[in-house]
């Protein structure tokens, strides 16, 4: 990466634009950036890191204060940077966040928002690559492949930070290394890690638990079943102590089961006798049981002859019942015909037009046949004419409806009509009013410029604020700037006298160093007979001259610090007052205020005036709607009349006609409706009477089957058939006695030849005694018990057989566990080795991490890079060694120290003097440098910058440091020394020199021949 051109303007302490060359400046290979402190030689470091990254290093970003305040407050800050990285050239242009003045307002500023155009040189031409900051950034991020605390480490070499860091500890080494080298990635190996070995941890502590539970289940297990004397005594591993509870319980199950087998053996043959027995009993029962039914089925034999006589003649006449039944109903529906033609005749008389059709009353006969007819006949007619009018009463009826809906609507009509003519006068006063406001209200001022006003006002305001702070700032660097001067007048003082005593009392100090008998080493003479005095009587020595001369260097740089801090709040503050912030803050607050009032005022115009022009055109357009509703009502209006007018005519014409069919008036749809109720009832009266005929037609039929069926029959009249005929209930009684009567004698004839009746015969015969009912009882409580006991052991063998069964399921549940935690136990140990190995725990005798081994790795390529270049500065007395030891109780890893050739040993950074510190120091950053380039991606870097720390080199420290400086212009890399040792400008031909002013800095480039 090599840069060849940096434009900066109204950037830092530049106002101006300036223009460098560092393709010119890079001809001769080394170059110096020198000027006085505060002229902006850091600020050119600080463009370069802004135009690559949109930042500038440490602690200047924070401020936010890049621009310029020397240049003019319309120059937009700018920096510029063409370079060259990975064979591609590239022309970068930012603009940082500024406030530029309000075109619009006297007073106020408006934000720039930060800008940045990024173009590639291609084929010779500029070809833009993007104009927003953050596709920019990552562009440049790409090609450059490092970031910005990397390149402020690379091409920026801070001298002075690399002191402190050649004499930090491993604990403050640290940091750096890790923003540096991006270690996180390993950082997240040693978590993961940790989290694996936490669950590898868990899941063996799992599975350990698992197994144990199977144990503490098993133990619990077999103390239910067995009794203390039969748990195992002796201890025992887990596996074998589970296969003892088992045998036991297996033990125990067996002699149980034993038991149960011999209960049952006995329960068998206590049954047999109690079998014997019962058998017995139940053949002497079946015995007396044969002979009472033998008793009773004899006495039942008379009784049951007469009730087969009564089922016999109730048969016979069974089959005279139908023509008898059949000549009843037929009887019986001639009456009710009779009934209810009377009834409907009855009823049809009520009707109001029953006379004008029926002259007398009809009976159930042919001759009320023949009436009914005739009327029946009148009526239908009647009925014709009348519904042949129904459709001129019901258009009668539709246009009385039609001439009540016209009339309805004419008036609302009318109705609205007068509304709309109403609300037209409304809505003109209205508008008349509207215009009248318009009239009176002023004209709106420009809300533009009042917005500019009151923006102004409130910058000053601000101003005003800040110009008080920053006036009691100031006051306060002045009079730490002030004591400061004085202490330094006083320490320099101080310092100036004891040198000149020093100095006077030359002879004296070179006396006290004599020693009788020793040679004088100014004339060599072996005696001393007057050795000069010092006139105070007191020596002043080298280390107290020493001691002041640092103090008065210490009180120098404070007051050098006091100063330019005193000299920024003075610039900042003057600023502010041509910001006017030398306002009265009343003042400033009142005029915030009265501008904010005229604001608010002509926006309150300008919205009222907008209002009631709004309100105005809306009422013009509801009063021309208005004149288009009063012209659609007004003809609305009159074709509602006309069609009143018609109606009416059509309703007279049907009304006349109506009257006419019916004089005596009502309704011809009643009037029907009446007719077809009276037609209904006369339908219904000749519907019955030909019912009556045909039931007469059916009774005389019925009789004369009837008669023919009792000639026939073994009854003389009717009236015996009825009294053979048995009620239902009456026969089923008789059927069922009948039917038990024939079962109780088949019943006999079984029990005369079943078993039990015939052991029990010949029990009798052969005078065997029954059993006592003592004797039975006893034998069934005996065997009741021994059932009791059967199945209590039968119930006892179950529980143990389950439980071995328990017991067996644990044993191999034991076992699977101790197969599946075998593995887990070894991942656990495995993961929890490696885990403390990468924390530097552990087996890791070191007690370093994974994360400090990585950083150990890059110090030690960085001290061998830095070696090279030590070695050449310190004619090979001096390399830097890597150091990984432990110290007491403290990791190790990133310990540094210095090999000295001479003496052969190794020795703390901290014992370096100033001129080799800032050797090693300059040889460390140039081999952090080289490594942490290797680790971009092996980007060539060549422009590199160093800072300060040269004036602590003697002559021939600084000869080697510039033969090493030398050695890096190799392959065409441009160094640039940031110095102001005068040697330095005497030795190095091209120079940048930075000059400041009161109106800005500025740059020139210096070109001449190597003294």
């Amino acid at each position: 990466m090599r840069i060849h051109r940096l434009e900066i303007q109204a950037f830092g302490p530049f106002a101006a634009r300036e223009t460098i060359d560092f393709d010119e400046l890079s001809s001769q290979g080394l170059f110096l950036l020198n000027g006085p402190t505060g002229a902006g030689k850091t600020s050119i470091l600080d463009a370069i890191c802004f135009a690559l990254y949109g930042s500038v290093p440490g602690a200047r970003q924070q401020g936010k204060r890049l621009r310029s305040d020397h240049a003019e407050p319309e120059t937009e800050p700018e920096v510029v940077c063409e370079f060259s990285a990975r064979g591609r050239r590239f022309e970068v242009t930012r603009n940082p966040q500024w406030e530029r003045p309000s075109s619009r307002a006297r007073s106020g500023s408006v934000t720039e928002q930060a800008h940045t155009l990024l173009r590639e040189k291609v084929n010779g031409a500029w070809v833009q690559k993007s104009g927003r900051n953050d596709e920019a950034a990552a562009e440049l991020l790409s090609v450059l492949g490092m970031s910005l605390e990397q390149f402020t480490k690379v091409v920026l070499l801070p001298q002075g930070d690399f002191a402190a860091f050649l004499r930090a500890d491993a604990k403050e080494r640290r940091p750096l290394l890790q923003r540096l080298f991006a270690t996180d990635r390993y950082e997240a190996v040693e978590q993961t890690l940790a989290d694996e070995a936490a669950k590898a941890r868990s899941a063996y502590q799992a599975a350990v638990a698992g197994a144990d539970q199977l144990v503490e289940r098993a133990t619990e297990e077999a103390a239910r079943h067995l009794a203390a004397e039969d748990m195992p005594t002796q201890p025992l591993a887990a596996a074998d102590l589970i296969a003892a509870f088992e045998s036991s319980i297996a033990s125990a199950a067996a002699s149980v089961q034993h038991a149960a087998t011999r209960g049952q053996e006995d329960l068998g043959r206590l049954r047999e006798t109690i079998g014997r027995r019962e058998l017995a009993l139940a053949d002497r029962a079946a015995l007396a049981e044969l002979e009472k039914l033998s008793v009773e089925h004899r006495q039942a034999a008379d009784g049951h002859a007469a009730l087969v006589d009564t089922l016999v003649a109730h048969r016979s006449a069974e089959l005279l019942a139908s023509p008898i039944r059949h000549r009843d109903q037929a009887a019986l529906a001639m009456e009710r015909a009779a009934k209810e033609f009377l009834d409907r005749i009855d009823a049809a008389e009520t009707h109001p037009l029953y006379p004008a059709f029926v002259p007398s009353r009809p009976e159930p006969d042919h001759a009320g046949q023949a009436v009914l007819d005739e009327a029946a006949g009148r009526l239908a007619a009647e009925l014709g004419r009348i519904r042949a009018l129904l459709p001129e009463e019901q258009r009668l009826q539709s246009a009385r409806s039609e001439v009540q809906r016209f009339e309805r609507r004419a008036e609302q009509l009318a109705l609205d009509l007068a509304a709309a003519a109403a609300d037209r006068e409304q809505h003109a006063a209205t508008g008349r009013s509207l215009q009248e406001q318009l009239a009176a209200l002023a004209e709106t001022p420009d809300i533009g410029l009042l917005t500019e006003r009151l923006e102004q006002a409130q910058h000053v305001r601000e101003a005003v604020a800040d110009h008080a702070a920053c006036r009691a700032k100031t006051e306060a660097a002045r009079a730490r700037r002030d004591a400061a001067h004085t202490r330094q007048l006083a320490c320099k003082e101080a310092w100036l006298s004891l040198l000149e005593q020093r100095l006077d009392q030359a002879a004296a100090e070179l006396a006290a160093t004599l020693a009788k008998g020793e040679s004088c080493p100014v004339c060599g003479g072996i005696e001393h007979p007057q050795p000069a005095v010092a006139a105070s009587g007191r020596l002043v020595t080298r280390e107290q001259e020493a001691a002041a001369r640092d103090e008065h260097a210490a009180a120098e740089a404070l007051y050098t610090e006091a100063r330019e801090a005193c000299a920024d709040l003075e610039q900042e503050l003057s600023a502010l007052v041509s910001r006017g912030g030398a306002t009265d803050a009343t003042e400033a607050a009142a005029a915030v205020a009265t501008a904010r009032a005229s604001l608010d005022h002509a926006v309150a115009v300008r919205d009222r005036r907008r209002e009631l022009q709004e309100h105005s055109a809306a009422t013009t357009q509801q009063l021309e709607e208005i004149g288009q509703q009063l012209s659609a009502l007004a003809v609305a209006k009159a074709s509602a009349d006309s069609e009143l007018k018609a109606g009416r005519e059509r309703t007279d014409e049907l009304e006349r006609k109506l009257h006419d069919a019916l004089p005596d008036g009502g309704s011809l749809h009643d009037h029907a409706a009446s007719l077809s109720r009276l037609d209904q009832l006369l339908a219904d009266a000749l519907r019955i009477l030909a019912q009556h005929r045909h039931c007469g037609n059916a009774l005389d039929q019925a009789e004369a089957e009837l008669a023919s069926a009792i000639d026939q029959s073994n009854f003389a009249t009717e009236e015996e058939v009825r009294v053979s005929l048995l009620a239902p209930a009456q026969q089923q009684e008789l059927e069922r006695r009948h039917t038990a009567h024939i079962e109780a004698g088949q019943r006999l004839v079984v029990l005369e030849s079943s078993e039990p009746v015939i052991r029990a015969r010949t029990a009798l015969e052969n005078g065997v005694a029954l059993p006592g009912a003592g004797e039975l009882d006893e034998a069934r409580d005996q065997a009741d018990v021994l059932d009791r006991k059967v199945r209590e052991h039968q119930v006892r063998h179950g529980v143990l057989a389950a439980s071995q069964e328990q017991l067996a399921a644990y044993r191999r549940g034991f076992e699977e566990e101790q197969i599946r935690l075998a593995p887990i136990a070894a991942r656990h140990e495995l993961l929890q080795s490696v885990a403390d190995t990468v924390r530097g725990l552990g087996e890791n005798e070191r007690k370093m991490t994974l994360t400090t081994y990585v950083l150990a790795a890059r110090l030690e390529q960085i001290a061998a890079a830095a070696s090279e270049r030590l070695i050449a500065m310190t004619d090979g007395r001096y390399s830097l060694v890597h150091d990984d030891s432990k110290s007491g109780n403290k990791k190790s890893g990133l310990g540094l120290h210095v090999s000295d050739e001479w003496t052969g040993q190794r020795r703390d950074t901290a014992t370096l003097s100033g001129g080799e510190s800032f050797m090693a120091s300059l040889a460390l950053a140039l081999g952090l440098a080289d490594v942490v380039q290797a680790e971009a991606g092996g980007v060539d870097i060549e422009t590199l910058f160093v800072d300060e720390g040269f004036g602590s080199l003697d002559e021939q420290a600084l000869e080697q440091v510039m033969d090493a400086l030398e050695g890096l212009r190799d392959g065409g890399r441009v160094i640039g020394l940031v110095s102001h040792v005068a040697e330095m400008k005497q030795r190095i031909g091209a120079q940048l020199q930075v000059t400041k002013g009161r109106h800005g800095s500025s740059v020139r480039t210096v070109l001449t021949g190597v003294a």
